[in-house]
């Protein structure tokens, strides 16, 4: 057994089969990940045998609030080989995450639990609920205004101004490009919504029932009004929305240093 260490280019195909068991992803999306955010240093991983057992991907995003930015480590596809379950790896993984990004100036790491368990797990590791969102059903009607696919430049202007003022989580180019990519394997994108004076954005995509599912939607007027738009796009009768606001509890946080006094930021686009 090593210590965990920094992924190495050769274990790439390794990496790629343990997502595809652990997440069961199609292939286009993991490669989409791979191509767009893979370098080696951004992947954490746990050897046994010769063989990567676990592993955790970090990316670089940043907690804005106030004028000014925190660094943070977005940690996501962490995975154990279910060979290899049961040893401890996830949590040396994290304990190996905490000092190494420490060292490279993160001040702090979140994440996004799949399930309630998962949500204890990684509270008895130090992590705390971090944010909350909206999410809600909601009826599509029949709205007209302009729904349009952007780029992720584009995207990331539309989102920092509509978050302008607010306590929130940024996502640099790259992560939207790989979100936009995503959406797009889904019959979905990265959207630009207007009617009448109102301009929003939103993350669209279609799930296995051919609901829409908005993965994050900021739209300054009716809900209802911009998950339409949005659900729309995609040809959709029902959609799921997450949004700002609520008391849903989403992303969870660990500092590695002391936390700044700052309102509970938003997240909505998690890569998932």
């Amino acid at each position: 057994m090593s210590s965990p260490g920094f992924s190495r280019p050769e274990d790439v195909p390794q990496l790629k089969a343990l997502w595809k068991q652990a997440f069961g992803d199609d292939d286009a999306l993991i490669d989409a990940f791979f191509r767009r955010l893979y370098t080696p240093e951004q992947v954490l991983v746990c050897r046994e045998e010769g063989q990567v057992a676990a592993m955790a991907c970090w990316l670089q995003e940043t907690v804005c609030c106030g004028g000014r930015g925190w660094p943070a480590a977005y940690l996501y596809a962490v995975a154990t080989d279910e060979r290899y379950r049961g040893r401890g790896l996830c949590g040396q993984l994290l304990s190996f995450a905490a000092g190494a990004l420490a060292g490279r100036g993160i001040r702090v790491l979140l994440l996004v639990p799949g399930s309630a368990s998962l949500r204890q797990f990684y509270a008895a590791r130090g992590y705390c609920d971090f944010t909350a969102v909206n999410t809600a059903q909601v009826a599509v009607e029949p709205v007209s205004g302009v729904v349009e696919p952007v780029p992720a430049p584009v995207y990331l202007e539309l989102r920092e101004r509509l978050l302008e003022g607010c306590s929130y989580v940024s996502c640099p180019v790259p992560v939207l490009a790989f979100q936009e990519e995503a959406a797009k394997l889904y019959g979905g994108g990265l959207l630009r919504l207007e009617k009448g004076e109102t301009e929003g954005c939103a993350c669209v995509a279609l799930d296995g029932d051919g609901r829409a599912v908005v993965y994050e939607l900021l739209w300054p007027g009716n809900l209802q009004e911009g998950a339409s738009l949005a659900a729309g796009f995609a040809g959709a009768e029902r959609v799921w929305v997450r949004g700002p606001g609520g008391r849903t509890p989403f992303a969870m946080a660990r500092w590695l240093t002391e936390p700044p006094h700052i309102p509970a930021p938003y997240l909505g686009i998690a890569l998932d």
